[in-house]
């Protein structure tokens, strides 16, 4: 692990470095730059913390690396094809465990995890107001993000938070659009170099070994992680019994819906609007992911189960009972029967998400023809999506 952790050192520093040098993203506002270079140091400080808690648990948790991690659930598929609601509504399964927000940013090792939940359980002596505070400020600052992507620390939560240590979580190109490091991360499936997959995999492997170390050995593990959809193959050799469960979406609602998402992040990061290599880089990106998943879809029709976004908004519970029984699964009973309620609900919903393809000068003609292998292999109807 050392060795990982000075790699992981290195490749932070890169990207601080980046921060100085105006010609690596010079659409970058100069304040917000300023701001970057000074506060990226604490944010290197703080996933230097969780290597400290790995320390402590090598000390005082030994038993963590035995933790067998028998048949996980992966939730993956493009971004904004209804992963998160997906996710959020098997969490409430009791055979599974899952990562909440403040795991991923503050409880990566065994040692963090118990002392974060202590606090929480003096706070509950004292009636709560650590929790009303946190809840306050969470609504104050992520309230205007709902409809976009729901957050909270107590929340489940995608998991590639976790390789923020590392300098390979996805959601930093929001920081640093013009790393290829992290462009590579995305599709890990089609990089050369077995090392970094290795590396890659033996510490994600370690997150979810400590996370079930405390939350129960006997839990099955589940993951949510659109960014994990270049990254199937990989996964399917480091947990040979795990199963996929891929949201899709039609591209011309998924495409706008993505790179709208993406702006408020941009602009906070001091980028007025996203560049034009950007956005055909994220396109490409999107089209990349549809293609990847048909393929391993195909090779492991067992292991991948495919669902519309459409099927999960309208017709939640028999899309569910589809897929877990083509990946011959057992649904639990207790879920099976609050599915229809949760299905009813979430085709009430009706986002404030607001986007359209005009917005970024692109036309339903450009994704047809930009997405045409994908239109010809997928289908996108209420009945769920049928790779042919």
């Amino acid at each position: 692990m050392w060795r990982l952790f000075w790699s992981s050192q290195r490749r932070m520093l890169k990207l601080w470095l980046q921060c100085w040098k105006s010609g690596c993203d010079p659409e970058r506002r100069g304040f917000h730059r300023v701001a970057l270079v000074l506060l990226w140091p604490a944010v290197c400080l703080l996933q230097c913390l969780h290597w400290v808690g790995f320390i402590l648990d090598a000390l005082l948790f030994r038993g963590d690396h035995r933790v067998e991690i028998v048949e996980p659930l992966f939730v993956i598929g493009p971004p904004r094809s209804g992963t998160t609601h997906l996710h959020r509504v098997l969490a409430k399964d009791r055979r599974y465990s899952t990562f909440r927000t403040w795991e991923c940013l503050f409880g990566l090792s065994i040692s963090a995890r118990k002392l974060i939940l202590a606090v929480a359980v003096a706070d509950g002596w004292f009636g709560r107001p650590g929790k009303r505070l946190l809840s306050a400020i969470e609504r104050r600052l992520w309230s205007k993000l709902d409809d976009v992507h729901p957050f909270s620390l107590t929340a489940p939560e995608e998991d590639f938070l976790c390789l923020l240590p590392l300098g390979w979580c996805f959601i930093l190109i929001v920081l640093f659009p013009h790393s290829d490091v992290l462009w590579q991360v995305a599709m890990l499936d089609r990089q050369e170099g077995d090392r970094a997959r290795a590396d890659w995999v033996r510490w994600y492997r370690r997150c979810v070994q400590k996370h079930l170390y405390v939350h129960g050995s006997g839990k099955r593990f589940l993951s949510k992680n659109p960014s994990f959809s270049g990254s199937v193959e990989t996964l399917m050799e480091a947990f040979p019994d795990a199963r996929f469960i891929v949201c899709s979406r039609d591209p011309e609602q998924l495409v706008p819906s993505q790179l709208s998402a993406l702006l408020p992040g941009l602009k906070a990061a001091g980028f007025p609007a996203m560049t034009e290599t950007l956005q055909g880089r994220l396109v490409e990106l999107l089209r990349l992911y549809f293609q990847h998943l048909d393929g391993v879809a195909r090779a492991h029709p067992d292991r991948l189960a495919v669902i519309d976004n459409t099927a999960l908004r309208y017709r939640l519970k028999p899309a569910l009972e589809r897929a877990f029984e083509q990946l011959d699964q057992p649904l639990d009973e207790e879920l099976r029967q609050a599915l229809a309620e949760i299905g009813q609900e979430a085709g009430r919903v009706k986002s404030a998400h607001r986007y359209r393809l005009q917005d970024f000068d692109l036309s339903a003609d450009d994704i047809h023809r930009g997405f045409a292998d994908v239109y010809r292999r997928w289908r996108f109807n209420a009945s769920g999506s049928v790779i042919r």
